[in-house]
């Protein structure tokens, strides 16, 4: 093992030990009713997000539970974008039935009953099931509050047959991607070194965790990060400094970043194929580090 790899993975275990403390120093008062998230889970859920579009966010989701299902975790994801989905285009599955079919308005979007979100699930390459999100239907913030939360609901089927639930959200600030990161017991927020990313994901962060907390009165969520398209672990630890530095400094937020991607050209050509990359080239880099934020991940949700 490099020098530069052990220095990541000790980086990485410190900064996952420090949200531990986070969590059991901070411990959150009873939800609201109004509060979207449950009071008991059968298995954690992840809601992974981006500020903007273009950062790899859905690769890294699918990739992310191709690691967790190598581990040994029953996992599902849940393509959570009406009108935009693809993970399962990533995936190379052609679905039958896609996330409109799990919301009381299905009737408007041209189906004809409503069916759970487990029952949607399809197997994907490397041993996880994935929930097909809808493509070409609107997207889901067009959903009332209440078929938005039909879906929220859902996920308990998912959490009792599953070790882990992700949730790959939509990118930007939408009503969605907020009501997903609230409910979740994590939320992953992914950027790239490029200035507009850490940009946008900051705008992200501060909407969840100080504007719409302040405005609506709830808890703001746990947050973490995972830097994309990195040359070393060292620039995703300079990204990462940016972007917690000013967290800390004007919305008082602790955020660790739980692991970093490097950049791959076999990527694209996964993607190309069809196929997640940590299927079809599971020793590149990528892979690699994707099965450390994976590991890294479950240490979070075994704290």
């Amino acid at each position: 093992m490099s020098v530069e790899t052990r220095d990541q993975a000790s980086r990485l275990r410190a900064l996952v030990d420090g949200l531990d403390r986070k969590r059991e120093t901070s411990r959150e008062p009873e939800p609201e009713p109004d509060s979207p998230r449950p009071r008991l889970r059968a298995a954690p859920i992840v809601a992974i997000a981006s500020g903007k579009g273009g950062v790899g966010k859905t690769t890294t989701s699918v990739n992310l539970a191709v690691a967790l299902a190598g581990l040994g975790k029953k996992t599902s994801l849940l393509d959570a974008d009406l009108g935009m989905a693809n993970a399962d285009v990533l995936c190379g599955v052609m679905p039958h039935e896609r996330l409109d079919r799990a919301v009381g308005a299905a009737a408007s979007f041209g189906t004809q009953h409503q069916t759970s979100l487990s029952d949607l699930a399809v197997p994907a390459p490397g041993g996880f099931m994935l929930v097909p999100g809808s493509v070409g239907l609107g997207r889901l913030d067009e959903l009332n509050t209440e078929e938005q939360e039909e879906i929220i609901d859902g996920l308990i089927e998912l959490e009792r047959a599953s070790d882990i639930v992700l949730i790959d959200t939509s990118a930007g600030l939408h009503d969605s991607v907020r009501r997903f990161m609230r409910a979740a017991d994590l939320g992953l927020v992914v950027a790239t070194p490029e200035p507009t990313s850490i940009a946008d994901a900051y705008a992200l962060i501060k909407v969840l965790v100080a504007l719409e907390p302040e405005s609506k009165g709830v808890s703001p969520p746990r947050l973490a990060m995972v830097i994309n398209q990195v040359a070393s672990a060292r620039e995703a630890q300079e990204v990462h400094n940016r972007i917690s530095s000013v967290c800390e400094r004007f919305l008082n937020y602790h955020l660790p970043l739980l692991g970093s991607i490097r950049t791959d050209k076999r990527v694209r050509s996964a993607v190309h194929a069809r196929t997640p990359y940590s299927v079809k080239h599971p020793k590149c880099h990528a892979a690699k580090d994707v099965r450390a934020v994976a590991k890294q991940l479950m240490d979070w949700a075994a704290g």
